[in-house]
């Protein structure tokens, strides 16, 4: 079954899927974000105050494999989520035996894609910044195109660019919607932070800090991941009439 498009990319409409899909699998979201972001981050966090002291050639090795451990549990967590959330828009509730599967089966195209379109916009930025933010807007469902249609790194983005033609303008509305929710809750945490390192002994106070970065990202990675699938089915639907049947029919 699919739905005939309604030409109308609606920003409501995504949030409401997007908090609904959370809402519903939050277990099983929390857990994969937990092990595959909050946890590895944590450990990186730990890893990089520990060389601050010293920064030869061995500290900077380090942190250049901190950077690529941390595209991959980015792309893990992305593709974990992406499936969980069609999944559930399917009306399959997310199972983390089968999110876990589809993680590792495209974590190293997810990486390209990670990279291929970092290296795009950062070019586009250099360029005055409007084409830079043009293309993060265009290439912003790059992921679940490659999670849920299985085409090559360059062939998701164009794919992502083909999606998000003519509906930039909503995208870059509902992103700072995002960035303006994130800097509050941001604050928020901060605040918490802040007292914490006041109330609590020197120690205590130190590992609050440590803690802080770790779950913010973690906060970041799974309404972004989530979300950006929200945006991918919302794009599919109003573009090409394609219904949710259709869409998990690729993990079948």
């Amino acid at each position: 079954m699919s739905y005939a498009p309604t030409q109308r990319f609606e920003i409501a409409r995504v949030l409401t899927r997007m908090s609904g899909v959370l809402a519903r699998n939050f277990p099983v979201f929390g857990l994969l974000a937990l092990l595959l972001s909050g946890l590895p981050s944590l450990v990186l966090a730990v890893a990089e105050r520990g060389m601050l002291a010293g920064l030869g050639t061995e500290a900077i090795g380090s942190f250049g494999l901190g950077w690529l451990l941390t595209l991959l549990i980015n792309a893990l967590l992305q593709a974990a989520l992406i499936h969980g959330t069609v999944s559930d828009l399917n009306g399959r509730p997310a199972s983390l035996g089968d999110c876990l599967n589809t993680a590792f089966r495209h974590v190293l195209p997810l990486i390209g894609v990670s990279i291929a379109t970092t290296v795009a916009v950062v070019v586009g930025l250099f360029l005055f910044v409007v084409p830079g933010v043009i293309l993060a807007l265009a290439l912003c469902v790059s992921a679940p195109v490659r999670v849920v249609e299985g085409l090559g790194v360059f062939a998701s983005l164009g794919r992502s660019g083909d999606l998000t033609r003519n509906h930039r303008g909503a995208l870059l509305l509902l992103f700072v919607f995002y960035g303006v929710g994130f800097l509050v809750l941001e604050a928020l945490v901060g605040a918490v932070a802040m007292a914490a390192m006041f109330s609590l002994p020197g120690g205590a106070s130190r590992g609050s800090e440590l803690v802080v970065a770790p779950l913010l990202q973690t906060i970041g990675a799974l309404v972004g991941a989530a979300g950006v699938a929200s945006i991918y089915f919302e794009l599919r639907t109003v573009k090409e009439g394609v219904g949710v049947e259709a869409l998990a029919a690729a993990f079948d």
